[in-house]
């Protein structure tokens, strides 16, 4: 009986342990890194939870992938239109968080 208690403990502790590190990986660690960043002076988006900023980056390249293209030497809206739009909002020297 005594090993059944001992092994829970064993098997909680693990789990525990297991779950603080998943929760470090994906929130302690960015959220720490985007705070130092911002004390340094960088600017950008806040970080979101596993995906960030996917959604709306897979959409404005959709955007600009249906739009014809200008006949023009500046490809960067249509090639990469998420950081062309973060440049411009944040500047060269922003953080992609």
């Amino acid at each position: 009986m005594e090993t059944w208690v001992a092994l829970s403990i064993v098997a909680v502790v693990v789990v525990l342990t297991s779950a603080w590190r998943v929760l470090s990986w994906v929130w302690v660690r960015p959220k720490t890194l985007e705070r130092r960043l911002r004390e340094q002076g960088l600017t950008g988006n806040s970080y979101r939870l596993l995906f960030g900023d996917l959604k709306e980056s897979s959409k404005m390249t959709s955007q600009a992938w249906s739009t014809p293209i200008n006949f023009t030497n500046d490809i960067a809206p249509r090639v990469v239109p998420f950081f062309h739009q973060n440049v411009h909002n944040y500047g060269i020297y922003y953080s992609y968080f």
